[in-house]
C-alpha cells in the first residue's frame, strides 16, 4: 500500500514545490482590492528547453481502490499542475527509481498548485471524489522527447479513503 499524507511544501520538498494563495511574500495593490502573493517556488528546464507548453488535463474521479501501473517523468522541465475544479486530488511520486518501497503519495485540495522538479518519477494526476479539471505547464524542447514512461514491476495498490483524506 502507498502511504497518503498532506500535500505541504515541507512534505513535498524533495519532489518540487506546493505553492498556493498567502505562500510566499505578498504585499497589498490596487488600493487593498487585492492580495498579491509572489510565490518562492522555482521552475527549473534545461536551456534546451525553449517551447512553452500550456495543457488542461480533464480527469474521471478515481474509484477507491486504485491499481498503479506506470510511472512517468519529465528530464528536461518541471511540470506544474494547477487545480481548476477539483475537490481533492493524490499526487504519487518516487524518490529514485519507481518501486513498491519508494511509492509516497500525497493529497492537495483546490488551493494546491504542484510543480514536480526536472526528472521526478511520478503518476498521472488522481482526481478524488469527482472529477477534476487541470491546467498544466511544463517547457518543451523542439523535436525532442519530453516525457518518459516506465511500466511498474509490480502494480501499486493504494485505497482512497485510508490514510488521509
Amino acid at each position: 500500500m502507498i502511504p497518503f499524507q498532506p500535500l505541504t511544501s515541507e512534505s513535498f520538498a524533495p519532489y518540487g514545490h506546493v505553492a498556493g494563495d498567502r505562500q510566499g511574500v505578498t504585499k497589498s495593490i490596487r488600493g487593498g482590492a487585492v492580495c498579491l502573493t509572489k510565490s518562492p517556488a522555482v521552475f527549473r528546464h534545461d536551456p534546451e528547453a525553449t517551447e512553452f507548453a500550456l495543457d488542461f488535463y480533464d480527469v474521471e474521479a478515481a474509484s477507491s481502490a486504485l491499481r498503479i501501473t506506470q510511472a512517468e517523468r519529465h528530464p528536461h522541465s518541471a511540470q506544474m499542475f494547477v487545480p481548476m475544479f477539483v475537490a481533492s486530488y493524490l499526487v504519487i511520486v518516487w524518490e529514485g527509481h519507481p518501486d513498491a518501497s519508494a511509492a509516497r503519495g500525497f493529497i492537495g485540495g483546490p488551493e494546491d498548485l504542484v510543480i514536480y522538479h526536472p526528472g521526478v518519477w511520478h503518476h498521472g494526476i488522481i482526481a478524488l471524489g469527482t472529477r477534476g479539471r487541470f491546467a498544466s505547464t511544463m517547457w518543451r524542447v523542439p523535436g525532442g522527447s519530453d516525457v518518459e514512461f516506465l511500466t511498474l514491476e509490480t502494480a501499486l495498490h493504494a485505497q482512497v479513503g485510508e490514510g488521509v483524506s
